[in-house]
């Protein structure tokens, strides 16, 4: 990917516009022109939607892109900036691989849980009112409150597990701030 230390690395990303450059190339997954990107930072900086970034927030943070932070990331080998074009995007090995804050992690499969309790639920009301021998032990309210139970369990453990949002956190998103 790329030749750099950690060391150096971390102080290139030591700045937040840099790390804030990173995130959203990589978000948007194609290049960006550099007007654009100006005012994704901004707005991120300020607080405030794209459209309300003022023209002198925006060529701010414009200026200090093209003079400072692009240059430093270029010649690092993260990104590519393309001069005719004004178009900024991350070169194809940290688009491809990026780097470990940006990979997400494995996914815990929720729908395996609910669909393994929707079967569960459905193979005890089948029993039940097939009258199988073994059945024949539960109760309607059982399986009932069986059932409203093991969902009830699922979604706490999911809402607890992966944050207050419904989703887990994103690593990546942490770091820019």
């Amino acid at each position: 990917m790329t030749s750099l230390s950690k060391d150096e690395l971390f102080r290139i990303l030591s700045n937040s516009r840099r790390r804030q450059i990173l995130y959203f190339l990589h978000r948007a997954d194609e290049p960006i022109t550099l007007k654009e990107l100006a005012a994704m930072v901004a707005s991120r900086e300020n607080e405030t939607t794209i459209e309300e970034v003022t023209d002198e927030e925006r060529q701010r943070v414009y200026i200090s892109l093209y003079q400072t932070h692009l240059p430093k990331l270029e010649s690092a080998g993260l990104v590519r900036y393309d001069e005719e074009e004004r178009n900024v995007s991350l070169v194809s090995d940290v688009a491809n691989q990026g780097f470990f804050w940006m990979q997400t992690e494995p996914q815990r499969s929720w729908t395996r849980y609910y669909g393994s309790l929707g079967v569960l639920g459905w193979v005890l009301i089948f029993g039940l009112w097939a009258q199988l021998p073994i059945f024949s032990l539960l109760s309607w309210a059982g399986v009932a409150i069986f059932v409203s139970t093991g969902l009830l369990v699922l979604v706490l453990a999911q809402y607890s597990l992966e944050g207050q949002n419904g989703a887990p956190p994103d690593a990546f998103e942490a770091l820019v701030e």
